[in-house]
């Protein structure tokens, strides 16, 4: 028996590794995450170069972006340098870079006691300084740009890879694509890209043979300049970390959250990719590099930290969370004990956080919805920085509180269902709604493994709880209950909206595992057991959702799925246009939303050839609303995809396609219309905040594969 388990495991291994990924999306999107990535939930970003000399920006801004700011338009940035660093340049603050305090060892070993099972080092960050000795940087800049040469005169990336190995942390790097001021990037992205970033990619991958390969910096070149396939290709079946390496999405503009390894949302706790593996990263603070500006309370608390990573891991997802070090090398203090005491409440809980996967109902709400707000451990008004609140929790170690919201967590492996809640109920009490247990089945407190009493109360199960004493008080910020031998479920079935050639109106199927029961709805009611069973496509002739469960022998039903279908009535052609472009109108303010567009005064207009940012005549808070006419070919439902950062809006025939209004990073959105040939009215709105700034739209119907819409189709 045990020749033939060996032989199996040969077998797969040798299946694994003979798989073979091909340079397009499709193939390389095939390749499943690595397990220990999966299993490992908590990481650690560490954010570490030239910026941490200044290290400093206002509070809701980003330290380690201090040189674009400081050579563009930030005037507090160079205010801030002409008063402390005069007239040196940011490539002269390298030489003040010493990191003469840094203890690699002692950083692993933080990292380890932190509870964390992986770290991501910024190898290298937009300004081009490398963390290791990197003959393309000093080629490519003109003069020495890496650790080793200028600064702390040593292999800094290669020496925490050293330290952190010789603990359970698995060592991974960050590395941006693209460089603000590099000479070679701003005469020639493509010749950058083939020259310097292929080089260094390879030379990092080769030598130092990260876990994690953790992209940034791709938004301003497609990934046909950056050749990105290409490169994961390379990556997936001929390098080193072929077998073990986790990649991320941002590889050229537009394909995150599309392709590539784990999406990666930023400061963006609401995302959720149910379908995809992900892992949202987010600063101590706000910013990512070290910020002197930031004061104790602009600190996350530790209990803000702990939900954090609860709430990512209860949807299916990992939580890296960025220090930033100091110029000499240490880890700020402040950092220090965040991480130590989520170390402790870790070595409590962990159970319910490494290995596990999401549940059929990841978190339940007793008031039924999600609008509750941290508070930090100051006790002052609910934490913000840049106007945004991390999370919309209520938390409190007052264990005068009730549970008000209860996050889940699921082992596969043992049938383990975990419930982890903030606040501990005053009566010692917690309810588990629209639960029916077993009879037998056990409950325990996971910190100090008491058996818990329950009962079932109609369709809710009563949990009586340890009452709460200094043991359970020594590792507060989250509290734990297991339920053995229950939680397995049905997986949620797919449903599929296709519309045949020329129809208005959809035809569904829905999809489910084999020997799964399938009941669904299309009149808004919740799918229950009692509702119509699935047996074959049917036609949609109304614009509601369809929902389904799926029901299985032997466990608990599925989660609801919940499609939205539209059904559609044909905009008739209009005339109008004639001449080219499309007129625009262009604003200076501060809007928060694309709707206050329409009532602002115009500082210029005139004739646009295309949708984009060419009109802008600064940086920040501005925006541009264009107008006109789109001719399409033929009779079809057409999709529009607006990629943004930030708001934006798309309006034909006075309806509004898509809407991708708000403050968020650059990604796309999309809509559908059915068009009768010919000329339609078209509106496209945007606003521009901070940071980042794009801005494009593409289309696609039944004959037209997706792509920019062409300037010939726009006219006023």
């Amino acid at each position: 028996m045990k020749k033939v388990l060996t032989v199996a495991l040969l077998l797969a291994t040798f299946t694994a590794s003979a798989q073979k990924y091909e340079a397009n999306w499709e193939s390389l999107d095939a390749r499943p995450t690595p397990q220990w990535f999966k299993d490992a939930k908590f990481g650690i970003f560490i954010h570490w170069g030239v910026y941490a000399v200044p290290g400093w920006s206002t509070k809701g801004n980003y330290a380690e972006w201090y040189q674009q700011g400081l050579q563009t338009t930030d005037t507090a940035r160079q205010r801030f340098h002409k008063a402390k660093f005069g007239d040196k340049t940011y490539y002269q603050l390298a030489d003040d870079f010493k990191a003469e305090l840094f203890n690699p060892d002692e950083w692993a070993k933080l990292f380890e006691r932190s509870g964390a099972k992986y770290i991501v080092l910024t190898s290298k960050h937009h300004d081009g300084y490398t963390l290791w000795p990197s003959k393309d940087a000093d080629r490519t800049w003109g003069f020495p740009w890496n650790a080793v040469a200028v600064g702390p005169k040593r292999d800094l990336l290669g020496d925490l890879f050293k330290a952190v190995r010789k603990t359970s942390v698995h060592a991974g790097m960050y590395y941006s694509l693209y460089e603000w001021f590099n000479p070679l990037w701003k005469k020639d992205p493509a010749a950058f890209a083939q020259q310097h970033t292929w080089p260094q990619m390879k030379d990092l991958i080769n030598t130092y043979q990260p876990d994690v390969f953790w992209t940034d910096g791709d938004w301003d070149a497609s990934a046909e300049t950056w050749k990105s396939q290409e490169f994961l290709s390379w990556l997936y079946n001929e390098s080193p970390v072929k077998e073990k390496i986790v990649v991320n999405d941002r590889w050229g503009s537009g394909i995150r959250f599309k392709h590539a390894g784990i999406y990666t949302p930023e400061y963006q706790p609401d995302l959720d990719f149910e379908d995809h593996y992900w892992e949202e990263s987010r600063g101590m603070g706000y910013s990512y590099g070290y910020n002197r500006e930031e004061d104790a309370w602009d600190y996350n608390s530790t209990q803000s930290l702990v939900i954090a990573l609860i709430d990512k891991v209860s949807r299916g997802g990992n939580f890296l969370l960025d220090i930033g070090p100091d110029e000499h090398g240490k880890i700020p203090p402040i950092m220090q004990e965040r991480l130590l005491q989520m170390g402790e409440w870790m070595k409590v809980n962990g159970e319910a956080i490494y290995g596990t996967s999401r549940w059929k109902t990841p978190v339940q709400w007793s008031e039924g919805k999600r609008d509750y707000k941290f508070k930090n451990e100051h006790n002052t008004e609910d934490w913000k920085t840049g106007g945004d609140v991390m999370l919309k929790l209520t938390v409190d170690p007052d264990p005068g509180y009730a549970v008000k919201e209860l996050f889940f967590t699921y082992n596969a492996t043992t049938n383990s269902l975990y419930g982890l809640f903030p606040s501990y109920p005053k009566n010692n009490q917690m309810i588990l709604r629209n639960t029916t247990l077993p009879a037998g089945t056990v409950i325990s407190f996971l910190s100090t493994k008491e058996p818990c009493s329950w009962k079932q109360q109609g369709n809710d199960v009563v949990v009586q709880l340890p009452a709460f004493n200094a043991e359970i008080a020594k590792v507060p910020y989250t509290y734990a209950i297991k339920i053995s031998n229950y939680g397995r479920f049905a997986a949620k079935p797919k449903v599929n909206v296709n519309f045949k050639p020329g129809a208005l109106q959809p035809d569904i199927t829905i999809q489910a595992e084999d020997g799964d029961i399938v009941h669904y709805t299309v009149d808004g009611t919740e799918p229950t057991i009692s509702s119509p069973v699935y047996s074959a496509p049917f036609v949609m002739k109304t614009s509601t959702p369809v929902k389904a469960i799926a029901e299985k022998a032997g466990a608990l039903n599925s989660a609801v799925v919940e499609v939205p279908v539209k059904t559609y009535e044909w905009k008739k052609a209009v005339s109008g246009g004639g001449a080219a472009g499309l007129n625009y109108a262009y604003f200076e303010g501060k809007p928060a939303s694309v709707n206050e567009l329409p009532n602002m005064q115009a500082k210029t207009s005139g004739i646009a050839s295309t949708i984009d940012l060419s009109k802008q005549e600064r940086k920040e808070y501005f925006g541009l609303v264009f107008t006109g006419y789109i001719t399409v070919p033929t009779a079809a439902i057409y999709e529009f995809y607006i990629a943004s950062d930030d708001g934006s809006s798309v309006w034909i025939d006075g309806e509004e396609v898509v809407n991708h209004d708000g403050f968020h990073g650059n990604d796309e959105k999309k809509g559908s219309i059915a068009l009768k040939k010919g000329a339609h009215r078209i509106e496209v709105r945007y606003f521009q905040g901070t940071g980042g700034q794009d801005l494009w739209l593409k289309y696609s119907s039944s004959t037209i594969k997706k792509q920019v819409v062409p300037t010939t189709a726009f006219t006023h």
